[in-house]
């Protein structure tokens, strides 16, 4: 990318709304737990295997993502009721993540700005 190319600010600006809007839920959301979030968003019923993959997370960075953004981080540490883990139906083994409807509120809000 050269430092002539050109770009639409107005997107940029729409990012940089939505970014705003991530924070307004938790203050220092860093960008790793942002893509995490997103890629639930994007297909809900993930399995963690997947969102490693998806990610290039190691396991340990995706279950601490996930944590935080469900109801708890571990005992007595809230989360932020985004998304929650359950079973796989299939393979018991296996957790799947989906939105909340917090969660889906938030993707709800944060596709108005970018569109």
């Amino acid at each position: 990318m050269t430092a002539a190319a050109s770009y639409n600010r107005i997107a940029i600006k729409r990012l940089f709304r939505a970014l705003e809007e991530l924070r307004e839920v938790y203050s220092d959301m860093q960008l790793q737990t942002a893509q995490v979030f997103l890629i639930i968003a994007m297909n809900q019923g993930i399995t963690i295997k997947e969102l490693m993959r998806r990610t290039g997370l190691a396991q340990s960075s995706c279950s601490r993502n996930v944590n935080l953004l469900s109801d708890w981080v571990k005992p007595e540490v809230p989360g932020h009721g985004l998304v929650v883990t359950s079973e796989d139906p299939k393979e018991r083994r296996r957790k799947v993540v989906h939105l909340t409807s917090k969660g889906k509120e938030l993707a709800a809000i944060l596709s108005d700005i970018v569109h």
